[in-house]
């Protein structure tokens, strides 16, 4: 187009100038003869008769020699060089377009002609240890809309109406341009079929919509490990301008958020496929040239078993929620742990209450996001085994049982006599015994048996007074030596560090709270039995006593290794540990936890008849953590087992579940029965889909506002 102008103006300027030239030329002539006839009336004899050929003037001094046509020569040499300009500017314009940069014009050309579109790829699926598939991919129809639609209020109106969403979520969807202009928006990636019907019976209600199929993920055993595996989600903008480097995300595709699904985002996500298609500027597909299929992500294996991770949760569903008897149940919420000793992989990690991960898949509705978010509902979403912190309450004492044998504070001569109530720090500061009506007389051994506030009250004094000489939190200090005020490394968002007060610790807390910010004794009293400030997390307890257990702290696994497409082996998890520092953790120290943690399972109430079921021996602990605000107790059990070569430990917590005995414990010792039936090839039911638990009531024993263990 521009040459062609350039050409036409070229040409217009010769036009112009040739005209206004012979314009001229005609009215010079007429003036010259009148001129020259002047010129012969007033000759003179000389001029006429001589036959000299020297040039005269005339009366007015013009010269009468040259040629008309002298005047106006330098003009048309003007022209003629303007003319030339041109010419040769448009010639080289075309020499430098037709041969020197032909190819690049050629490219360009076929660029603005050929369009890229990304075709999305599926994730890769996700496998418990034996190979049992907890997530896989489907193809499922999804909902396009071209890009022209963000303007059409009546379609919008209709998909919003048709398919439950919020208007403006499905306007801002349609106005999402990441994918390219040609491509068409996701509006939903889940749509119900009776949706899919609707819109293809209508096609002219919802003009610029189409359906195409797309893989999306499936979760076969629905809630099973819900908040372990996570969900996926459609990728948010957010996520588009933050995606890492190295990744290809396209608007429209399905992206880890929360659990295994983000934790392993990079290996689960696939390679797009191509298609380079012959497209005008509409966006219209006229051809297809090339074609690239989409390559899936990798499988992840995880250290996950299925079976052991559905007998945890139905433990806690019966317990709290009883299938069929909805409101018959103890306690509330709860989560379990199991680990194995021999490497530190999870091979449960549960939570009560769940939810369904399939709710994810194309955008959640308002009405569950609000459901799972409701503080009536106990936050299904919300991994407790990880990110839930809880009092410790007498699973503690394990741990400031053992800094006081370190401190000498405990000796095997070492007894107390529990009337029910301490008064070590005078008689305005006394403090009650869980069981009020006193235990007697106990050694240390008995103390943990029993768990004896009595006894943890005067280990806790002991180290008050010391405090000038082994410093103001050696007790503290020593206990997160087993891990404790501090991650444990599980390759999960969102993990919490819990708390293990110090005086600095409060200090920097209640800063803005001067009256409370002074370390005081009863402030030692109560984190020696694992109350007041204290906070842990199952998975950090589960660690701790695998510590006494075997005396390695284990960075709990969750992977055992990634396939690629092929099937081959590519990645394989990566398992840690550390010995605890006998320096500081003698032998002693731990053979003595160990002993009074098997007294718990020989001799603590009902707990040797209720592990004499299944026939395993064990080492236990029990703790029941003071909740407050009304509050019934948290529900605490801490198990390993064998005793004599500890293969697994769980640990278990029951919000709302009263004393431990009550709730933890029958959970902890029926997960810890799968535990070694799977270590042993004897667990071989069929897993069971799990449903999502949506209401229930559960009843929250009351034991008088008095803490049992």
């Amino acid at each position: 187009m521009l040459i062609a102008a350039l050409i036409a103006l070229a040409i217009a300027i010769v036009i112009v100038v040739t005209v206004l030239v012979v314009r001229s030329m005609r009215g010079r002539g007429s003036v010259s003869v009148r001129d020259d006839v002047s010129s012969i009336g007033s000759a003179t004899p000389l001029d006429m008769g001589g036959g000299s050929s020297t040039k005269t003037n005339n009366a007015s001094g013009t010269s009468t020699g040259h040629s008309p046509y002298d005047r106006i020569r330098p003009r048309f040499m003007a022209m003629y060089v303007l003319i030339a300009a041109i010419f040769g500017s448009l010639g080289t314009k075309l020499w430098s377009m037709q041969v020197l940069n032909s190819e690049k014009y050629l490219s360009d050309s076929q660029d603005n002609l050929l369009t890229t579109i990304k075709t999305p790829a599926s994730r890769g699926r996700i496998f418990d240890t034996e190979g049992i598939e907890l997530v896989r991919n489907q193809i499922n129809a999804t909902i396009l809309a071209d890009a022209d639609v963000a303007s059409q209020h009546d379609v919008i109106v209709r998909l919003s109406a048709l398919l439950g969403l919020p208007y403006n979520v499905i306007r801002q969807r349609i106005q999402d341009s990441t994918n390219g202009a040609q491509a068409q928006r996701v509006v939903t990636s889940s749509p119900r079929e009776r949706d899919v019907a609707y819109i293809a019976e209508h096609p002219d209600a919802f003009n610029g919509i189409s359906i195409e199929d797309r893989p999306h993920r499936v979760y076969p055993y629905e809630a099973l490990a819900c908040q372990l595996l996570g969900y996926a989600g459609t990728v948010s903008q957010e996520e588009l301008d933050n995606a890492p480097e190295g990744s290809d995300y396209q608007s429209g595709d399905e992206v880890g958020k929360s659990g295994i699904e983000a934790t392993y985002e990079s290996l689960l996500s696939g390679t797009h496929g191509e298609r380079v298609v012959v497209a005008d500027v509409d966006g219209t597909v006229h051809e297809v040239k090339s074609e690239t299929r989409p390559t899936q992500g990798n499988d992840v294996y995880l250290t996950i078993s299925a079976r052991v991770q559905a007998v945890a949760e139905q433990a806690m569903a019966k317990l709290i929620a009883p299938y069929g008897t909805i409101g018959d149940g103890i306690g509330t919420a709860g989560a379990v742990v199991g680990m194995d000793l021999s490497n530190g992989d999870v091979v449960c990690l549960a939570n009560f209450p769940n939810f369904n991960p399939a709710n994810f898949i194309g955008g959640i509705s308002q009405d569950d996001w609000d459901r799972y978010n409701d503080d009536d509902g106990y936050r299904p979403l919300m991994n407790r085994a990880i990110a839930g912190t809880y009092p410790a309450a007498s699973t503690f004492k394990s741990f400031t049982g053992a800094a006081a044998i370190h401190y000498g504070f405990v000796t095997e001569g070492s007894g107390w006599n529990c009337t029910g109530e301490w008064t070590g720090f005078g008689d305005e500061y006394a403090q009650k015994c869980w069981d009020t009506d006193g235990h007697g007389y106990l050694n240390f051994r008995e103390g943990i048996v029993y768990s004896c506030d009595v006894v943890f009250y005067d280990i806790a004094a002991q180290f008050y007074y010391a405090r000038n000489e082994i410093g103001d939190a050696a007790m503290q200090e020593y206990v997160k030596l087993f891990g404790f005020s501090q991650a444990t490394g599980i390759p999960l968002s969102g993990e919490a560090t819990g708390v293990v007060p110090t005086p600095e610790w409060k200090k920097e807390y209640y800063s803005n709270q001067p009256e409370e910010a002074q370390w005081v004794p009863g402030d030692m009293t109560n984190t020696a039995i694992g109350q007041g400030n204290v906070l842990i997390t199952p998975i950090q307890l589960a660690v701790a006593y695998g510590g006494i257990a075997t005396g390695k702290l284990f960075t709990p696994n969750l992977l055992k290794e990634v396939r690629n497409s092929e099937g081959e082996i590519v990645l394989e998890g990566e398992r840690s540990s550390r010995d605890l520092d006998t320096s500081i953790i003698e032998d002693k120290v731990l053979d003595t936890i160990r002993d009074a943690l098997r007294g718990v399972a020989l001799e603590d109430g009902d707990i040797p008849k209720m592990i004499e079921e299944y026939g395993y021996q064990a080492a236990c602990k029990t703790g029941s953590g003071e909740a407050g605000n009304g509050r019934d107790a948290y529900s605490w059990f801490a198990v390993y087992a064998p005793y004599d070569n500890p293969k697994y430990v769980v640990t278990c917590v029951i919000e709302d579940g009263g004393f431990g005995v009550d709730a933890g414990v029958p959970v902890a010792l029926e997960v810890m029965d799968a535990c070694l039936k799977f270590g042993d090839g004897e667990l071989t039911d069929d897993v069971p889909v799990i449903p999502e638990v949506t209401s229930w009531h559960a009843y929250v024993p009351t034991n008088n506002g008095e803490r049992g263990e």
